[in-house]
């Protein structure tokens, strides 16, 4: 398969966070071979791949923000604040018990 279509796909992939076809797509991505017939499809390529980059590196923080969000439900509510210099401060712990109704 040629490369142009193997980063057509990644992108599609990347963008519709289908990380089962981006494992699928990366060994044929990685053992492809790179020969640009001129230099308007190398060009080409190189966008490309700088796309996929831009792409890859957004979905890494896309799964670091959930990670980090999935943390802080883990813990429980807790009230924060921020302080004067704008950072964020933990004022206290709210009791993990549910309210029970009587």
């Amino acid at each position: 398969m040629p490369l142009e279509t193997l980063l057509d796909q990644v992108a599609a992939a990347l963008m519709a966070g289908d990380l089962a076809s981006l494992a699928r797509l990366t060994p044929g991505v990685e053992a492809a071979r790179i020969t640009p017939a001129n230099r308007a499809e190398a060009e080409r390529l190189q966008m490309k791949a700088r796309r996929n980059a831009r792409l890859l590196e957004a979905a890494t923080r896309g799964v670091k923000a959930a990670r980090l969000r999935m943390t802080e439900i883990a813990r429980g509510p807790t009230l924060t604040t921020y302080d004067a210099r704008g950072q964020k401060a933990e004022i206290a712990t709210l009791d993990r018990i549910p309210a029970r109704r009587v």
